[in-house]
């Protein structure tokens, strides 16, 4: 039986196409700062002239080297595109999960950390207080970035996505949403209010994504049925319910990339729920400021 990558056996059927490409990008990648001339990188990783020669030309080809006029190689745009993308994730995530430990040990509520991709927010890393293992936080899933969900992302959107956000939701709840929106970005974080039971409802609704739009737009009325949508600024009075709490994570042009989310599950005053938030927004805040250096 073939070997398969993870399944613990120590030998690996090798690729030596593939090991080729990557010894011509590490090498690229270790030379950063110069141009290689074909003869260099052959000189360097062994590999046969016309090899070296068919590997650059397809990497020229898709971004990820660039040829020079005097024929020498260097890192192309595409490929610093997608490293710089891949070390912002692994930036964000190593500054997220101390920020979330420390936030979790003083507040004794667990906390996770949501990535958005496109249209798709990510439940990416989670932190339970070590006195309360079982506390409730949401499996590791994707959610679609759609209404009433996900507003801690939408907040501080540009007037285009926000709008086009708010119209996927039922007509009935749009300026009920828009007042929420300005009500998140003047606080710092969102509030979800919705029950247990609604959670798994309304998770499921929203990844129902083959379905006629006339079924869809029913979909998202019984979806604003089910949720009472965050709080106005005048309803956080007296004892209020809060499942959880989202602060956004900027990168260097202000985009929300991410987010802190603490998850108290309980009803609780008012002004405990706005020291969580305001504990929740000082953790992604550091975390933008990492991110953002």
């Amino acid at each position: 039986m073939t070997a398969t990558v993870g399944d613990g056996r120590p030998e690996r059927q090798s690729s030596p196409p593939t090991r080729r490409v990557v010894d011509v990008m590490s090498l690229l990648v270790e030379r950063a700062g110069d141009s290689l001339t074909l003869a260099e990188v052959v000189r360097v990783t062994g590999i046969p002239r016309g090899t070296a020669h068919a590997i650059a030309t397809q990497l020229c080809e898709l971004g990820w080297l660039s040829r020079r006029r005097d024929n020498s190689f260097s890192l192309g745009p595409e490929f610093l595109t997608v490293s710089r993308r891949a070390a912002r994730l692994d930036l964000v995530a190593a500054s997220a999960i101390p920020a979330m430990q420390t936030l979790v040990e003083e507040t004794g509520v667990p906390a996770f950390l949501a990535r958005r991709t496109g249209d798709l927010v990510t439940v990416a890393d989670q932190v339970v207080p070590q006195t309360a293992p079982d506390s409730w936080v949401p499996p590791l899933r994707r959610v679609h970035l759609r209404p009433p969900l996900c507003r801690e992302f939408i907040a501080w959107s540009d007037e285009p996505e926000r709008t086009d956000w708010l119209a996927e939701a039922s007509a009935d709840q749009r300026a009920r949403l828009a007042a929420v929106l300005d009500a998140i970005r003047d606080r710092g974080y969102s509030i979800e209010r919705i029950t247990g039971h609604h959670r798994a409802i309304i998770d499921t609704l929203g990844n129902l994504d083959e379905m006629p739009a006339q079924l869809r737009s029913r979909m998202s009325e019984l979806v604003s049925e089910l949720s009472a949508i965050d709080y106005l600024p005048a309803e956080l009075t007296g004892e209020v319910g809060a499942v959880s709490v989202g602060a956004p994570i900027f990168d260097a042009d202000g985009t929300a990339i991410g987010a802190i989310v603490s998850c108290p599950d309980s009803t609780m005053p008012a002004d405990e729920v706005a020291g969580l938030g305001a504990a929740t927004r000082a953790a992604a805040d550091a975390v933008s400021a990492a991110v953002r250096r």
